[in-house]
């Protein structure tokens, strides 16, 4: 049942990427790219649920964990995200409907390849950060993050958290926070505009009775430990799930450059697992 393996791959990548302000989002596109059961819209606005449910469920456990939070920055953050979300899905609806399938999945393979590496380069103690301040810089920084994001059709939380120590100078685990909350506005305006576009019934709903208590189990797991991890330990859970991002991305661009999702007479064992998701699934949902 594809609503099975969806929970189980959910509940797994959200507790641990949540752990470091990564909503999943930048884990599970590839890794449904790499399923193949759905198509690009499908996988954007289930990846998009879900991430949405772990971001409200992983902000919850932290404010009830009483995580500070500086709710002007939030605010602020909140309407440029927001606005990045509504931008970043027109141009991806732009782009499904100039390109086919397989394009836009290159497109989006190779963006986040670069956008991850660029990420590792500044994963270190001793980068420059410019500490700037003021709701101009705020604003602009979730509406290009949640622009950049959701034409991806991931979370971001990875480029999110770099972003906020290179530009504002907080650390891992303040900018981990402040990463869910752009996360929760750019995807909420994401699938809001998913929805309107295409309407419910573009979408199996089914699916979502399994996704979105993965994800909500997922972040509140996620935003207990954050809280009980030290910040050297964050860093070393952030550093292992953009390394494992960045493999699953560059076997998808070869994938769908070169084999077109299709391995018959190339990789039978590989190729048979991918049919086998694919029937099964059909076959129960």
């Amino acid at each position: 049942m594809i609503g099975v393996l969806y929970f189980l791959i959910i509940i797994i990548v959200v507790s641990i990427s949540s752990i470091a302000g990564i909503s999943g989002g930048v884990v599970l596109r590839p890794i449904f790219d790499f399923i193949g059961y759905h198509d690009v819209t499908e996988i954007a606005f289930f990846s998009g649920t879900a991430v949405l449910a772990m971001a409200v469920s992983s902000t919850i456990k932290q404010l009830t964990m009483g995580t500070e939070i500086n709710f002007k920055i939030v605010f602020t953050l909140a309407i440029g995200a927001l606005s990045g979300g509504f931008l970043g899905q027109v141009i991806l609806s732009a782009m499904t409907l100039g390109f086919d399938e397989n394009m836009v999945q290159i497109i989006q393979g190779v963006l986040s390849i670069l956008s991850l590496i660029f990420v590792l380069a500044f994963t270190r103690d001793n980068v420059k950060n410019y500490k700037l301040r003021g709701t101009l810089w705020y604003a602009l920084a979730g509406l290009g993050l949640g622009t950049f994001a959701t034409i991806l059709a991931i979370g971001g939380g990875p480029i999110n958290v770099i972003v906020f120590v290179l530009l504002f100078g907080i650390t891992f685990k303040e900018s981990a926070v402040y990463s869910i909350t752009t996360i929760f506005f750019a995807q909420a305006a994401r699938v809001g505009t998913m929805l309107v576009d295409y309407g419910p019934e573009r979408f199996n709903l089914w699916v979502l009775a399994f996704t979105i208590p993965a994800a909500i189990i997922g972040g509140i797991i996620g935003g207990r430990l954050n809280v009980k991890f030290s910040e050297e330990q964050i860093k070393k859970v952030f550093k292992f799930v953009v390394i494992g991002t960045i493999l699953i991305n560059v076997w998808n661009v070869i994938d769908f450059t070169f084999f077109n999702g299709d391995y018959e007479g190339y990789y039978d064992g590989y190729y048979a697992l991918k049919i086998w998701i694919r029937s099964y699934g059909v076959n129960v949902i």
